[in-house]
């Protein structure tokens, strides 16, 4: 079925008039929820859809759906249409669960032969039980989700269009349509739904499709698509949430040189308390100044100023993939010479470098979140030890593939760690 083309899209815009008022006169300006949207979907492809609110992903669905007509270009479908755009649409109020039922059936032209089959996988599908005999009125968000996934699997269109409707209703029923919409799928249905899940667009799609502004940003495989919009939102998202101001005290030109990351503090403005303060974070790889390869270690190096004889300074750090998945911990408790390495200090002051290294080969290329923390203690380490310093998740750094590198997954949404481990091939008996 690779190569058969579903829908096709040519130049869709769809524009608005809009009322706008000056001080001198009141005119009309025009506004694009779709502008220029070129795109083809293949049959059997699963297309998740997401963007910001008002990027034009509703507005599309509604003109895929023949609900609206665009302003110019055109749609071409290779088969038959279903949707679910909103909750309790395409069903009469005053009608019971059965009777709707029925109404669908009968303008789908379902055969006298097929009619009762149907009929029955629709209502064992829903699960309402009594209530498919009571007027659809009186149902909750939930039944009217049951019913209309119901109907819309069993009426067996080519091509299905959902609008954000399996965000709602319980999650056993929710995880149950995700299965039937991975087999029709598979039976080479073409489903076209919007989410802003990143997990449900990553689990279910072949492909993903980013609206911004009514345009196409990106149409590609989900995990390459999400990795970019994860991270413009975060990007974004942390410029108003900083723990520590890095702009104000190393300045952002620092921050990814060469995908690496390279602080400094002096003294007087080293973010810290009355027990130490950081003086150097850095993250980088094999030979300071040349890109992280992943090939090589990955080094990391803080200083601390320690300020206090009697306490115990200890650092640890989180780290999350590009769709801000945790990816792994490292404590400087949890090292390999099993023993606290932060005793050794307790009763010093001045400055101390804290290093350790993540291994060759276990991180995938690709951007990654670092969220360095600083404890102290005065007396045993523990899980609720006083956190002293915390940095936002504007530290990053980016793993660049090695020229010599195949990945042979090639998709960064299955892990961000793809270890070089020890396999063997090994005969069993024969000659």
């Amino acid at each position: 079925m690779t190569g058969t083309p579903a829908i096709v899209i040519q130049n869709l815009s769809k524009r608005y008039k809009l009322k706008t008022e000056s001080q001198m006169a009141a005119g009309e300006a025009d506004f694009y929820a779709l502008r220029d949207v070129s795109l083809e979907v293949q049959k059997g492809d699963m297309v998740g859809i997401i963007g910001s609110n008002g990027s034009g992903k509703s507005t599309l669905l509604k003109i895929l759906s023949q609900i609206t007509r665009p302003s110019e270009g055109e749609v071409r479908f290779y088969g038959t249409v279903s949707s679910i755009l909103d909750i309790g649409t395409n069903f009469h109020p005053d009608l019971t669960g059965r009777e709707n039922v029925t109404m669908h059936l009968r303008l789908k032209g379902v055969s006298p032969g097929e009619f009762d089959q149907r009929y029955a996988a629709i209502h064992t599908f829903s699960e309402i039980g009594s209530f498919f005999d009571q007027p659809v009125k009186i149902y909750s968000s939930g039944m009217f989700l049951r019913l209309a996934f119901s109907v819309a699997f069993h009426l067996h269109a080519d091509i299905l269009l959902l609008d954000e409707v399996l965000s709602v209703g319980d999650e056993g029923f929710r995880l149950k349509c995700q299965d039937m919409l991975q087999r029709l799928a598979t039976e080479g249905r073409t489903i076209l739904f919007v989410s802003h899940s990143r997990n449900e667009v990553l689990e279910l799609s072949t492909k993903c499709l980013w609206l911004d502004k009514g345009m196409v940003k990106k149409y590609d495989k989900p995990a390459f698509v999400l990795a970019e919009y994860f991270s413009m939102h975060q990007d974004n998202y942390d410029q108003r949430k900083l723990v520590v101001d890095i702009d104000k005290t190393a300045g952002q030109e620092h921050i990814e040189q060469n995908g690496s990351i390279d602080l400094t503090w002096e003294a007087d403005v080293a973010p810290g308390n009355d027990a130490f303060s950081i003086r150097e974070l850095s993250v980088t790889g094999a030979v300071k100044g040349e890109p992280i390869y992943n090939t090589g270690p990955i080094k990391l190096k803080f200083v601390i100023d320690k300020k206090k004889k009697g306490v115990y300074v200890g650092a640890f750090f989180f780290l999350q993939d590009v769709f801000h998945q945790s990816v792994m911990v490292g404590h400087l408790l949890n090292n390999t010479e099993k023993k606290d390495l932060s005793s050794q200090w307790k009763d010093q002051v001045g400055l101390m470098e804290i290093c350790c290294e993540i291994p060759a080969d276990w991180l995938l290329p690709g951007k990654y979140y670092l969220f360095p923390r600083f404890g102290v203690e005065s007396g045993e380490w523990t899980a609720t030890s006083e956190e002293g310093i915390r940095f936002s998740e504007k530290l990053n750094f980016t793993v660049t593939p090695h020229p010599s590198y195949t990945d042979y997954i090639g998709d960064p949404g299955k892990g961000a760690l793809r270890p070089g481990l020890a396999w063997r091939i090994s005969p069993i008996g024969g000659d």
